[in-house]
């Protein structure tokens, strides 16, 4: 109906439906993030970079929470269906 500012029930049910059938990688919901990550990445390798030859000795753990860094915002956003 032209009037309604909303979709139906059933009009919601298809969307999601065919959301899951057609995105089945969720690229959906992290398109916003998709477009930054390549920047967002670049920065977390040059800090990993910088603290490999400054301090070498918690290399490993900057390693491990810039990996957590690039992916857990996607895997937040996949969760959360926005």
């Amino acid at each position: 109906v032209a009037g309604d500012k909303g979709w139906s029930e059933d009009n919601e049910y298809a969307f999601d439906f065919l959301k899951s059938k057609l995105d089945p990688l969720h690229m959906y919901e992290i398109q916003g993030y998709l477009k930054i990550v390549p920047f967002w990445g670049a920065a977390l390798y040059l800090a990993a970079i910088f603290v490999q030859k400054n301090a070498r000795g918690v290399f490993p753990l900057v390693y491990g929470l810039c990996a957590l860094g690039v992916f857990l915002p996607a895997v937040v956003l996949i969760a959360g269906g926005t």
